[in-house]
């Protein structure tokens, strides 16, 4: 399991997943990453930096933001 920064693009609080345009990628994101339940809905604010953990290599559908750094 690997951590990724990357950037909030968007959340959607009722699913409560995130779109994370992972860094050093200009156009990569990630569509549909849970977020765990353990962080704040007012944190997630597009353009934050966040923490994904990527789960299972190769399974996006594995991934989860677990942290906001910025």
């Amino acid at each position: 399991m690997a951590a990724l920064r990357g950037r909030l693009v968007r959340f959607d609080g009722a699913r409560w997943r995130a779109v994370v345009r992972l860094e050093g990628s200009a156009s990569m994101e990630l569509t549909g990453v849970a977020v765990s339940r353990a962080l704040p809905a007012a944190e997630m604010v597009a353009g934050r930096t966040v923490l994904v953990e990527t789960g299972e290599p190769g399974d996006p559908a594995e991934a989860i933001l677990t942290a906001v750094v910025a």
